[in-house]
């Protein structure tokens, strides 16, 4: 899966992350529209992240950006 950040797949993931929890906070302070943000993080939870360390911490941070935005 391609996100558009980066070459290499893990790092990609992890910038993705990344940009998903600014939206998160823009969402939650009015900037952004919920159900695109949305859809990018359904997208972004289909990413097997593998063995990769920093793409695993990722991955909990995008769930627990994805349960920050459930509560609105």
């Amino acid at each position: 899966m391609n996100f558009g950040h980066h070459p290499d797949p893990a790092v990609d993931f992890c910038v993705e992350v990344d940009t998903l929890e600014g939206l998160v906070e823009d969402v939650r302070a009015g900037l952004e529209k919920r159900k695109p943000v949305e859809d990018r993080i359904f997208r972004a939870t289909m990413f097997r992240v593998g063995g990769d360390e920093r793409a695993v911490e990722a991955r909990k941070r995008l769930l627990e950006a994805e349960s920050k935005i459930g509560t609105l």
